[in-house]
């Protein structure tokens, strides 16, 4: 993946010279628009990201999707770049943890088991560039792609600004796709 280090590099830079008043008004667009999918409408559990380093912000998600009486699962990074997600029921249960990523508690009887996942569980999953196919450039570690390639995950959707999408993404073969990318 060495031949996209300097395209990952561009888009971070670029996604953090967008202010703060612009990044959350767009954010607050792309989640709208998330928010309107039948995917979103019909989910029950909800795999959710805190956003960091400039992503797509999504506190607000996170908040109507607990309104709404949704499951609401952050993820936790463990060693072996691997992710486990556990339950949360308030946006300020989450903590610093791994590379400066708000997490939740790891408490064992709140984690994401295999069982929790059906038809109507979403992962929103962040990125750094993706292109139309659904191919996507995380930070390079692997994470997200190992866990999906051990759970099945049928909604995986990637909220981005419109200068994180690019013509093509070369996959490897331990990439898993998108199946739905939301810009804005």
């Amino acid at each position: 993946m060495s031949e996209y280090s300097e395209l990952r590099k561009e888009t971070i830079a670029k996604r953090k010279t967008l202010s703060v008043s612009e990044r959350l008004k767009r954010s607050d667009e792309i989640i709208g628009r998330i928010m309107a999918t039948d995917e979103y409408k019909n989910a029950d559990t909800i795999l959710l990201y805190a956003d960091c380093n400039g992503e797509v912000a999504t506190d607000r998600l996170i908040a109507e999707a607990l309104l709404a009486g949704k499951k609401v699962y952050a993820p936790v990074c463990l060693e072996e770049y691997k992710l486990d997600f556990y339950r949360i029921f308030a946006i300020d249960e989450l903590q610093t943890g791994a590379y400066g990523i708000r997490e939740p508690l790891k408490i064992e009887y709140l984690k994401l088991n295999e069982g929790d996942i059906t038809d109507r569980t979403i992962c929103i999953t962040p990125g750094v560039v993706f292109d139309r196919c659904g191919h996507r450039l995380g930070y390079g570690k692997g994470y997200y792609d190992r866990f999906f390639s051990t759970v099945n995950i049928k909604h995986r959707i990637a909220p981005c600004f419109d200068f994180q999408i690019t013509e093509s993404i070369t996959p490897n073969e331990t990439d898993i796709p998108m199946t739905m990318i939301i810009e804005g």
